[in-house]
């Protein structure tokens, strides 16, 4: 499924020379009616000289997952790539596979792990199979449903803004191990009701699962359920309600009851990103949102996003949207 109403979907190129002599089909066939998944709506099925593979797709305008499996009998050099970029979380079941994706370099996805990556479109990327038995669970999320986890989690906002961009190079999260209870969750994804008006809310809720499971385990063990960190979420929840006022590190490392170094450490910990960096984020957000949303000036923005000037504004601005704020107007109202 193809059409823009979907996020992209990640496809594996096969070797020109092997193309002439590749099958596919729609079904699957009887020996491999253990893998099908019941509320597929879009199936398949390719036999290649190096082996067979299954790729098996739900769509829906803010998610499309696939899940694939191989079954490889000679190693083979495929080229995944995308129409559109894409940013989505890959899980590997079963199996490792070394990659090498266009401007990050090789790396090796690893079995029982799953990370998040952006994939520029039409990018020259490799995957190198070995003989054996591949399971692997692809979910390129639109960016009107991953939007709402920024806010909780800024260390999204880089790789989330590469997509916006359309940058050229890719670029990842770090690879986390799948528990049991991230594996708990892809079962039911799998097993996920038939019936269509119940199908996506449902898998809604159980991506929302996933992807909170997985910015968890980014944050250190000590940080998530201690006294410190009660104080930092504390400290956070002030910035966003304050985040357009004048605000000191110094002033918000007291109020956190941490001297300002322990404060700036242990916040980067557990969000990823600096008390400043943060500060900014908000405020970047906030500001793209009024020149989307209404015909306020750019001096008026500044102020109203916590800066004090609109030079200062613009020059930041451009350094995190790649345009200036009049020219990211422009585009969205056009």
């Amino acid at each position: 499924m193809t059409s823009s109403l979907y996020p992209p979907a990640l496809h594996f190129g096969i070797p020109e020379a092997m193309q002439p002599h590749v099958r596919t089909s729609e079904s699957l066939p009887e020996r491999y009616q253990q893998y099908r998944i019941a509320q597929a709506t879009e199936t398949t099925y390719a036999e290649a000289p190096f082996g067979s593979y299954i790729t098996q797709q739900i769509s829906e305008p803010d998610w499309v997952i696939s899940w694939q499996h191989c079954f490889v009998k000679e190693k083979v050099r495929l080229r995944p790539s995308v129409a559109q970029p894409m940013l989505a979380m890959y899980c590997i079941l079963q199996g490792n596979i070394s990659c090498r994706l266009q401007g990050k370099g090789k790396l090796m996805l690893i079995e029982k792990e799953f990370g998040i990556y952006y994939i520029p479109d039409h990018s020259d990327n490799t995957a190198d199979l070995r003989p054996g038995y591949y399971e692997m669970i692809c979910i390129s999320f639109s960016p009107a449903f991953l939007r709402q986890f920024i806010a909780h989690h800024p260390s999204f906002e880089e790789i989330f803004q590469l997509q916006q961009r359309q940058a050229r190079r890719a670029s990842m999260l770090p690879a986390i191990r799948m528990e049991v209870a991230d594996l708990k969750v892809l079962l039911e994804m799998r097993q996920s009701p038939a019936a269509a008006e119940a199908l996506k809310p449902y898998i809604d809720t159980r991506l929302h699962d996933l992807l909170t499971l997985y910015f968890n385990a980014l944050t250190p063990k000590y940080l998530q359920n201690s006294d410190q960190a009660q104080k930092l979420r504390q400290t956070c929840q002030y910035i966003q309600e304050h985040y357009h006022h004048h605000l000191s590190i110094a002033e918000l490392s007291k109020q956190a009851g941490m001297h300002i170094n322990t404060f700036e450490r242990a916040f980067k910990e557990l969000l990823s990103v600096s008390p400043r960096g943060y500060i900014e984020h908000l405020r970047m957000k906030k500001a793209a949102s009024l020149l989307a949303q209404t015909s306020l000036s750019i001096k008026e923005i500044s102020i109203s996003s916590g800066y004090r000037g609109a030079n200062y504004f613009t020059a930041v601005f451009r350094k995190r949207y790649r345009c200036s704020p009049r020219e990211f107007r422009k585009n969205h109202l056009t």
